[in-house]
């Protein structure tokens, strides 16, 4: 069955889990074979101002809020440096939505970059960013992408698609659309410029929400080609105003967790070679377990990520040789990859 529609995608839902682990497997194998992949990668940061102030979120704060903070372009170029010189090859920019962050404050952090650390890849601005900075400076997305493009913009995340469903994002996310999101992630492509895709799952969605999400995002790579990789995101509810108002209480369970892996790598098979299990989201240990559910991918070492310990603290850091540790507990070859998914180097 090719699960071309979102109720047979569904009935996967409700197959036995061993069952969802073989086929996962089987197509992981044929994809990708044994390798798990991870990159050298620093995150920032720029703001946790953000005007959108969505339920979901933990990291956002109140422009007069005592913690809130605005980095300058000289101060992240300090933490790029920084980056560098623990060996990243990726620099992941991503912040809140405020005006003043215009869109010459990235062509110059972009270019300044670029001028002094040639080789980092920039992958940074999610579309829904995107999509702000292109209303703020009353310009197309297309202008907007192409030139930042210019300026040394590489590669974009995933982030800011959520769940794409306008019911489940009016509780979740209610300033975001699912149309908007695959609009601008299309222009990027077609400009190509290579994403990543994600899906937040784990807080008020069904699980027809989320077959409906991939294939959505399937669908999309069957006209653009541009995704490099799937990473389903696990909702942390903690400090949280969904789980104020009690919307959403805990985590999802760990079945719950394998089934999300399994049924992305089942309906993405033969469209997105990748499935990546962010081990920020779960821990290290408890990744490596999940890469067993047609997981292919570990994402990065996450220098310096804040958003989702903004929701649930943890070790937000690891090394290579820690991940590389991880895969071959779950008996794969680890590899450190690019931006791109080319290996660098076995482990």
């Amino acid at each position: 069955m090719d699960f071309d529609s979102v109720s047979e995608a569904e009935e996967l839902w409700y197959y036995d889990l061993h069952d969802l682990m073989r086929m996962a497997e089987e197509r992981r194998r044929k994809s990708v074979g044994d390798v798990v992949t991870f990159v050298a990668n620093y995150n920032v940061n720029f703001t946790n101002v953000c005007t959108f102030r969505c339920p979901l979120c933990a990291f956002y704060r109140e422009r007069n809020s005592r913690d809130a903070y605005f980095l300058s372009i000289e101060r992240i170029l300090r933490e790029v440096a920084e980056a560098y010189a623990l060996g990243a090859t990726e620099i992941h920019i991503v912040g809140g939505l405020v005006p003043e962050l215009t869109i010459e404050y990235f062509e110059e952090l972009f270019r300044e970059i670029k001028r002094r650390w040639r080789k980092l890849t920039i992958k940074a601005l999610t579309a829904t960013e995107i999509s702000y900075i292109a209303k703020v400076n009353r310009s197309s997305v297309k202008e907007v992408l192409e030139r930042l493009r210019e300026a040394g913009l590489d590669a974009m995340p995933g982030g800011g698609a959520e769940i794409l469903n306008d019911e489940v994002l009016k509780v979740i996310a209610p300033a975001k659309r699912a149309s908007e999101w695959l609009r601008v992630i299309e222009t990027a492509h077609e400009l190509g410029i290579r994403t990543n895709a994600t899906m937040l799952y784990g807080h008020v969605e069904k699980p027809r929400h989320i077959v409906e999400h991939i294939l959505k995002v399937r669908r999309l790579q069957e006209r653009t080609g541009g995704f490099l990789t799937f990473i389903p995101l696990k909702f942390k509810p903690w400090n949280t105003k969904l789980y104020e108002e009690g919307l959403v209480r805990d985590e999802v369970s760990a079945i719950y967790d394998a089934k999300v892996i399994a049924i992305s790598r089942i309906l993405l098979h033969g469209f997105i070679d990748n499935i990546s299990v962010y081990w920020v989201a779960y821990g290290k240990k408890y990744a490596s377990a999940l890469l067993a559910f047609g997981g292919s991918d570990l994402v990065g070492t996450a220098f310096s990520e804040k958003i989702f310990n903004s929701a649930s603290p943890h070790d937000s850091y690891a090394s290579l040789d820690e991940l590389a540790h991880y895969a071959r507990t779950s008996g794969r070859v680890p590899a450190q990859r690019d931006t791109f998914f080319n290996v660098i180097r076995y482990l």
